[in-house]
């Protein structure tokens, strides 16, 4: 597994908008599409945050005709399980029992998800 760095809230807003477009995008791209959610993002500052989260191996970029094209490296999916494992490792010592304890201290597990939890085992000790 890569160990990737954390990124930032505005990092990620970018992130999640590059797994939405699901092709190659430029920097004007990019700004034309978070400006449109209601926000002001400047070109400086949106090439910034791309080249971060390319230094920090999460996407990569290709030049056409001298304009630069960002894609993600790793799925949407593939960084929620990095980051679900990090928050495993650093806050509970990697102990998945520990994780759950931490849950019924405070609320009671509904049937339903004691019923979910029971599959998941099931799904996990049948691979």
């Amino acid at each position: 597994m890569k160990n990737y760095n954390k990124i930032s809230g505005s990092e990620m807003t970018v992130m999640n908008e590059l797994w939405n477009c699901d092709k190659m995008i430029t920097v004007s791209d990019m700004v034309s599409i978070l400006n449109s959610k209601g926000e002001s993002w400047a070109y400086q500052t949106v090439a910034t945050f791309l080249k971060r989260l390319e230094g920090k191996g999460l996407i990569d970029s290709t030049k056409k005709s001298n304009v630069l094209y960002y894609y993600p490296l790793i799925s949407r999916q593939e960084y929620k399980n990095i980051e679900a494992k990090s928050f495993v490792n650093n806050s509970f010592g990697g102990s998945l029992k520990k994780f759950l304890t931490a849950f019924s201290n405070d609320d009671k597990l509904s049937n339903k998800d004691l019923d979910d939890l029971k599959e998941w085992f099931k799904d996990v000790d049948n691979k």
